[in-house]
Protein backbone atom coordinates (compact mmCIF):
# COMPACT_ATOMS: atom_id res chain seq x y z
CA UNK A 1 0.00 0.00 0.00
CA UNK A 2 1.29 3.47 -0.86
CA UNK A 3 1.94 5.97 1.88
CA UNK A 4 -1.27 7.83 2.80
CA UNK A 5 0.59 11.11 2.27
CA UNK A 6 1.45 10.41 -1.34
CA UNK A 7 -1.97 11.18 -2.90
CA UNK A 8 -1.91 14.81 -1.66
CA UNK A 9 1.62 15.27 -2.98
CA UNK A 10 0.69 13.86 -6.37
CA UNK A 11 -2.26 16.17 -6.92
CA UNK A 12 -1.08 19.45 -5.42
CA UNK A 13 1.34 21.38 -7.68
CA UNK A 14 2.24 23.68 -4.78
CA UNK A 15 3.69 20.71 -2.91
CA UNK A 16 5.52 19.53 -6.02
CA UNK A 17 7.06 22.99 -6.36
CA UNK A 18 7.96 22.98 -2.66
CA UNK A 19 9.78 19.67 -3.11
CA UNK A 20 11.77 21.11 -6.03
CA UNK A 21 12.79 24.12 -3.94
CA UNK A 22 13.86 21.80 -1.13
CA UNK A 23 15.96 19.79 -3.57
CA UNK A 24 17.66 22.93 -4.86
CA UNK A 25 18.30 24.12 -1.32
CA UNK A 26 19.99 20.84 -0.46
CA UNK A 27 22.07 20.91 -3.66
CA UNK A 28 23.16 24.49 -2.93
CA UNK A 29 24.24 23.66 0.64
CA UNK A 30 21.83 26.18 2.12
CA UNK A 31 21.93 26.70 5.89
CA UNK A 32 20.98 23.32 7.49
CA UNK A 33 18.44 25.04 9.72
CA UNK A 34 16.63 26.35 6.64
CA UNK A 35 16.64 22.88 5.06
CA UNK A 36 15.33 21.29 8.25
CA UNK A 37 12.61 23.93 8.39
CA UNK A 38 11.56 23.12 4.82
CA UNK A 39 11.52 19.40 5.56
CA UNK A 40 9.48 20.01 8.69
CA UNK A 41 6.95 22.08 6.77
CA UNK A 42 6.64 19.32 4.17
CA UNK A 43 6.12 16.74 6.90
CA UNK A 44 3.14 18.75 8.14
CA UNK A 45 1.43 18.01 4.83
CA UNK A 46 1.89 14.29 5.44
CA UNK A 47 0.66 14.62 9.03
CA UNK A 48 -2.47 16.43 7.88
CA UNK A 49 -3.17 13.73 5.30
CA UNK A 50 -2.57 10.97 7.83
CA UNK A 51 -4.87 12.66 10.34
CA UNK A 52 -7.57 13.09 7.69
CA UNK A 53 -7.51 9.37 6.95
CA UNK A 54 -7.37 8.54 10.65
CA UNK A 55 -10.59 10.52 11.22
CA UNK A 56 -12.33 8.93 8.22
CA UNK A 57 -14.29 5.67 8.35
CA UNK A 58 -12.47 2.65 6.98
CA UNK A 59 -13.22 1.21 3.56
CA UNK A 60 -15.02 -2.13 3.33
CA UNK A 61 -13.06 -5.34 2.87
CA UNK A 62 -14.18 -5.63 -0.74
CA UNK A 63 -13.19 -2.04 -1.52
CA UNK A 64 -9.81 -2.70 0.07
CA UNK A 65 -9.30 -5.75 -2.16
CA UNK A 66 -10.32 -3.73 -5.22
CA UNK A 67 -7.80 -1.03 -4.31
CA UNK A 68 -4.95 -3.44 -3.63
CA UNK A 69 -5.61 -5.41 -6.83
CA UNK A 70 -5.79 -2.20 -8.87
CA UNK A 71 -2.41 -1.09 -7.56
CA UNK A 72 -0.68 -4.40 -8.33
CA UNK A 73 -2.44 -5.43 -11.56
CA UNK A 74 -0.28 -5.85 -14.73
CA UNK A 75 -2.12 -3.18 -16.73
CA UNK A 76 0.70 -2.61 -19.22
CA UNK A 77 0.91 -6.31 -20.00
CA UNK A 78 -2.85 -6.58 -20.42
CA UNK A 79 -2.85 -3.67 -22.89
CA UNK A 80 0.05 -5.19 -24.85
CA UNK A 81 -1.82 -8.51 -25.02
CA UNK A 82 -4.87 -6.74 -26.41
CA UNK A 83 -7.04 -7.70 -23.44
CA UNK A 84 -7.53 -4.19 -22.02
CA UNK A 85 -8.24 -1.10 -24.11
CA UNK A 86 -5.76 1.05 -22.18
CA UNK A 87 -2.63 0.86 -20.08
CA UNK A 88 -4.55 2.01 -17.01
CA UNK A 89 -2.83 4.11 -14.39
CA UNK A 90 -3.66 2.83 -10.88
CA UNK A 91 -3.81 6.47 -9.75
CA UNK A 92 -7.17 6.66 -11.52
CA UNK A 93 -8.65 4.82 -8.52
CA UNK A 94 -10.93 6.98 -6.36
CA UNK A 95 -9.37 5.76 -3.11
CA UNK A 96 -10.55 5.52 0.50
CA UNK A 97 -11.10 9.22 1.25
CA UNK A 98 -13.04 9.97 -1.94
CA UNK A 99 -14.90 6.69 -1.58
CA UNK A 100 -16.09 7.53 1.93
CA UNK A 101 -17.02 11.05 0.81
CA UNK A 102 -19.19 9.62 -1.98
CA UNK A 103 -20.69 7.09 0.41
CA UNK A 104 -21.60 9.83 2.89
CA UNK A 105 -23.06 11.97 0.11
CA UNK A 106 -25.27 9.12 -1.13
CA UNK A 107 -26.43 8.38 2.40
CA UNK A 108 -27.03 12.01 3.37
CA UNK A 109 -29.06 12.68 0.24
CA UNK A 110 -31.02 9.45 0.76
CA UNK A 111 -30.34 8.58 -2.85
CA UNK A 112 -31.86 5.47 -4.36
CA UNK A 113 -30.44 5.61 -7.87
CA UNK A 114 -26.87 6.51 -8.82
CA UNK A 115 -25.20 6.82 -12.23
CA UNK A 116 -21.45 6.21 -12.12
CA UNK A 117 -19.91 7.53 -15.35
CA UNK A 118 -16.46 5.96 -15.62
CA UNK A 119 -16.29 2.63 -13.78
CA UNK A 120 -12.57 1.76 -13.98
CA UNK A 121 -12.07 -0.98 -11.35
CA UNK A 122 -15.36 -0.28 -9.59
CA UNK A 123 -14.17 1.32 -6.36
CA UNK A 124 -16.48 4.33 -6.56
CA UNK A 125 -19.42 2.23 -7.77
CA UNK A 126 -19.18 -0.16 -4.83
CA UNK A 127 -18.55 2.64 -2.32
CA UNK A 128 -21.79 4.30 -3.38
CA UNK A 129 -23.72 1.02 -3.58
CA UNK A 130 -22.81 0.32 0.04
CA UNK A 131 -24.77 3.43 1.08
CA UNK A 132 -27.89 2.66 -0.96
CA UNK A 133 -30.95 1.08 0.66
CA UNK A 134 -32.18 -2.35 -0.36
CA UNK A 135 -33.64 -2.00 -3.85
CA UNK A 136 -31.31 0.89 -4.71
CA UNK A 137 -29.25 0.77 -7.87
CA UNK A 138 -25.92 1.99 -9.23
CA UNK A 139 -25.61 1.88 -13.00
CA UNK A 140 -21.92 2.13 -13.83
CA UNK A 141 -20.61 2.90 -17.32
CA UNK A 142 -17.37 2.08 -19.10
CA UNK A 143 -15.98 1.53 -22.58
CA UNK A 144 -13.81 -1.49 -21.81
CA UNK A 145 -15.36 -5.01 -21.76
CA UNK A 146 -12.26 -6.26 -19.93
CA UNK A 147 -13.15 -4.10 -16.92
CA UNK A 148 -16.55 -5.75 -16.70
CA UNK A 149 -14.89 -9.18 -16.59
CA UNK A 150 -12.37 -7.90 -14.05
CA UNK A 151 -14.87 -6.14 -11.77
CA UNK A 152 -17.86 -8.48 -11.71
CA UNK A 153 -16.26 -11.06 -9.37
CA UNK A 154 -15.50 -8.29 -6.86
CA UNK A 155 -19.08 -7.03 -7.04
CA UNK A 156 -20.41 -10.57 -6.68
CA UNK A 157 -18.35 -11.06 -3.52
CA UNK A 158 -19.97 -8.04 -1.83
CA UNK A 159 -23.39 -8.16 -0.17
CA UNK A 160 -24.08 -4.90 -2.03
CA UNK A 161 -22.97 -6.15 -5.44
CA UNK A 162 -26.51 -6.96 -6.56
CA UNK A 163 -27.24 -3.22 -6.52
CA UNK A 164 -24.67 -2.63 -9.30
CA UNK A 165 -25.42 -2.92 -13.03
CA UNK A 166 -22.66 -2.51 -15.62
CA UNK A 167 -23.23 -1.05 -19.08
CA UNK A 168 -20.41 -1.19 -21.62
CA UNK A 169 -20.16 1.39 -24.41
CA UNK A 170 -19.47 5.05 -25.00
CA UNK A 171 -20.77 6.90 -21.96
CA UNK A 172 -22.47 9.68 -23.92
CA UNK A 173 -24.39 7.17 -26.06
CA UNK A 174 -25.43 5.15 -23.01
CA UNK A 175 -26.58 8.26 -21.18
CA UNK A 176 -28.71 9.24 -24.18
CA UNK A 177 -30.25 5.77 -24.10
CA UNK A 178 -31.02 6.19 -20.40
CA UNK A 179 -32.79 9.48 -21.16
CA UNK A 180 -34.90 7.75 -23.83
CA UNK A 181 -35.74 5.02 -21.31
CA UNK A 182 -37.02 7.71 -18.94
CA UNK A 183 -34.50 6.85 -16.25
CA UNK A 184 -33.57 9.38 -13.60
CA UNK A 185 -30.77 9.43 -11.04
CA UNK A 186 -30.40 11.12 -7.67
CA UNK A 187 -26.61 11.33 -8.00
CA UNK A 188 -24.51 11.30 -11.17
CA UNK A 189 -20.77 10.85 -10.61
CA UNK A 190 -18.59 12.00 -13.51
CA UNK A 191 -15.11 10.52 -13.84
CA UNK A 192 -14.79 9.85 -17.56
CA UNK A 193 -14.10 11.60 -20.89
CA UNK A 194 -13.59 15.27 -20.01
CA UNK A 195 -14.35 16.49 -23.55
CA UNK A 196 -17.95 15.26 -23.15
CA UNK A 197 -18.68 16.73 -19.72
CA UNK A 198 -20.69 19.67 -21.05
CA UNK A 199 -22.84 17.20 -22.99
CA UNK A 200 -23.28 15.11 -19.83
CA UNK A 201 -24.42 18.22 -17.99
CA UNK A 202 -27.00 19.04 -20.66
CA UNK A 203 -28.41 15.51 -20.47
CA UNK A 204 -28.62 15.81 -16.70
CA UNK A 205 -30.22 19.23 -16.36
CA UNK A 206 -31.89 19.91 -19.71
CA UNK A 207 -33.09 16.44 -20.66
CA UNK A 208 -34.08 15.18 -17.24
CA UNK A 209 -31.46 12.54 -16.46
CA UNK A 210 -30.92 14.11 -13.02
CA UNK A 211 -33.85 13.74 -10.67
CA UNK A 212 -35.44 16.52 -8.65
CA UNK A 213 -33.06 17.55 -5.84
CA UNK A 214 -30.31 15.58 -7.54
CA UNK A 215 -26.57 16.22 -7.45
CA UNK A 216 -23.84 16.03 -10.07
CA UNK A 217 -20.46 15.05 -8.61
CA UNK A 218 -17.39 15.76 -10.75
CA UNK A 219 -14.05 14.17 -9.94
CA UNK A 220 -10.64 15.70 -10.82
CA UNK A 221 -12.02 19.25 -10.74
CA UNK A 222 -8.51 20.66 -10.19
CA UNK A 223 -7.05 18.49 -12.96
CA UNK A 224 -3.68 18.30 -11.15
CA UNK A 225 -3.64 22.10 -11.05
CA UNK A 226 -4.02 22.63 -14.78
CA UNK A 227 -7.47 24.16 -14.28
CA UNK A 228 -6.09 27.13 -12.34
CA UNK A 229 -2.35 27.43 -13.06
CA UNK A 230 -1.31 30.15 -15.55
CA UNK A 231 -0.85 28.80 -19.07
CA UNK A 232 -0.19 30.15 -22.55
CA UNK A 233 -1.86 27.12 -24.12
CA UNK A 234 -5.51 27.14 -25.21
CA UNK A 235 -7.82 25.92 -22.42
CA UNK A 236 -8.40 22.17 -22.48
CA UNK A 237 -11.76 20.42 -22.11
CA UNK A 238 -11.56 20.29 -18.32
CA UNK A 239 -10.94 24.02 -17.95
CA UNK A 240 -13.66 24.85 -20.48
CA UNK A 241 -16.08 22.70 -18.51
CA UNK A 242 -15.18 24.55 -15.32
CA UNK A 243 -15.88 27.87 -17.00
CA UNK A 244 -19.17 26.55 -18.35
CA UNK A 245 -20.33 25.52 -14.88
CA UNK A 246 -19.14 28.78 -13.30
CA UNK A 247 -21.02 30.87 -15.85
CA UNK A 248 -24.31 28.95 -15.64
CA UNK A 249 -26.47 31.06 -13.34
CA UNK A 250 -29.00 28.23 -12.95
CA UNK A 251 -26.55 26.15 -10.96
CA UNK A 252 -25.30 26.06 -7.39
CA UNK A 253 -21.76 24.71 -7.20
CA UNK A 254 -19.10 24.08 -4.59
CA UNK A 255 -15.60 22.75 -5.19
CA UNK A 256 -14.43 20.55 -2.33
CA UNK A 257 -10.60 20.51 -1.99
CA UNK A 258 -10.47 16.74 -1.54
CA UNK A 259 -7.79 14.79 -3.43
CA UNK A 260 -7.78 16.29 -6.97
CA UNK A 261 -10.91 18.34 -6.30
CA UNK A 262 -14.54 17.19 -6.22
CA UNK A 263 -17.11 19.59 -7.68
CA UNK A 264 -20.73 19.36 -6.50
CA UNK A 265 -23.38 20.83 -8.81
CA UNK A 266 -27.08 21.26 -8.05
CA UNK A 267 -29.99 23.31 -9.33
CA UNK A 268 -29.81 26.72 -7.69
CA UNK A 269 -33.53 26.83 -6.91
CA UNK A 270 -33.19 23.58 -4.94
CA UNK A 271 -30.46 25.02 -2.73
CA UNK A 272 -31.40 28.68 -2.24
CA UNK A 273 -34.98 28.56 -0.99
CA UNK A 274 -37.56 31.31 -0.58
CA UNK A 275 -37.37 33.12 2.75
CA UNK A 276 -41.10 32.71 3.36
CA UNK A 277 -43.34 35.04 5.30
Amino acid sequence: MSSPAQPRRRYDPAIEEFQKVLGRAIAANVDPEVIEGLKRALSYVDMREDYTLECTSQESDTCRRIRETTMSHPWTELKEQGKALRDYNPRMLSGPLAGQFLKSLVSGQRARRVLDVGMYTGYSALSMAEALPAGGEVITLDMDPFLQQHNQPFFDSSPHGAKISIRIGRALDTMRELVKEGQKFDIIFLDAEKSEYIDYLKLAFDEGLLSENGTIVVDNAYRHGSNYLPSDSPPDASRLFGRHVTNDARLHKVLVPLRDGILLIRRLNEVERDAGQ
